[in-house]
């Protein structure tokens, strides 16, 4: 029986370059993976919105997992008739995994010190835009979230610590970036690359196997999930002790041109069962 191959990546600092966001340096192998009919699994802090734009920037329309894992996005073109779980979300069907934003926002409004709450919803697309450097286009699909909220982090560790507390005590799970600590459901990457790849097995009849890369502590659940994995090296921040002690390849490059030849490396490992898969479905 044939292996459908699957790549699972993250975006900011992974794909795109962690200070430019620019991902050209790695067109060229998006292409080659395009072309053997090999899905690009996005697998993102980021909103629908957001992933939908990069995803026509580059061509693609493969399955998605939004906001750390919070649901799963599927190409209708490719899965059809839908499951009964699943909604209709445009050119997808949506796979919820988590509660909703609003839940968070209840939340978030009950909160006794309401001037360290500084969230998304609070700040609007403008205050977004201030905080984040992102231009209006952009700040706009960062804010259309439908699971999480991001937080600016309060810069005072016990103001942090009490909001974070309080926030743990109604089951959020806090996972912190580079500027944001973001609040949502107790969901995360590896979960939801698990329930996707369970989905594709069971519909494709063929077992999946999977490379994840990422750059960040929230990428780890999603690596150890995948068969392969390797870590892309960060330009601002160190490569975690956890990393090391598993023995995950950690690349010599950083962003877009670290993924590019990671995947090139990739592909040539396995380029028999590439050749393999074409042979099968030719003769059926």
């Amino acid at each position: 029986m044939s292996t459908n191959l699957i790549v699972v990546t993250d975006l900011d600092g992974t794909l795109l370059d962690h200070h430019s966001y620019e991902f050209k340096p790695a067109m060229f192998m998006i292409a080659s993976l395009k072309r053997h009919d090999i899905p690009i699994v996005f697998n993102s802090s980021k909103t629908y919105a957001e992933m939908r734009y990069l995803q026509d920037q580059m061509g693609l329309l493969d399955p998605m997992i939004a906001e750390n894992g919070a649901a799963i996005y599927l190409p209708k073109h490719r899965f059809s008739p839908p499951l009964k779980s699943w909604e209709d979300s445009g050119d997808f069907w949506r796979l919820s995994l988590a509660k909703p934003r609003g839940h968070w926002l209840r939340i978030l409004a009950q909160y006794p010190d309401q001037a360290s709450v500084l969230s998304f919803s609070y700040l609007g697309v403008q205050g977004v835009m201030n905080v984040s450097g992102l231009d209006w286009a952009a700040a706009e699909r960062a804010s259309q979230r439908d699971y999480t909220e991001p937080l600016m982090a309060p810069s005072d560790a016990g103001v942090k610590d009490s909001l974070v507390h309080y926030l743990h005590s109604r089951g959020a799970r806090i996972q912190q970036g580079g500027r944001f600590m973001t609040v949502g459901d107790n969901v995360d990457k590896g979960r939801a690359l698990r329930v996707l790849v369970s989905l594709l097995e069971s519909l494709s009849e063929r077992p999946v196997h999977s490379l994840g890369l990422g750059d960040g502590l929230n990428d780890i659940s999603m690596l150890e999930q995948a068969d392969e994995r390797i870590w892309i090296r960060s330009p601002v921040n160190a490569t975690p002790d956890c990393v090391k002690q598993k023995g995950w390849y950690v690349t010599s490059d950083c962003g877009p041109e670290a993924w590019a030849s990671a995947m090139r490396w990739w592909l040539e490992k396995h380029s028999y069962l590439i050749n393999s898969n074409k042979s099968e479905d030719r003769h059926g």
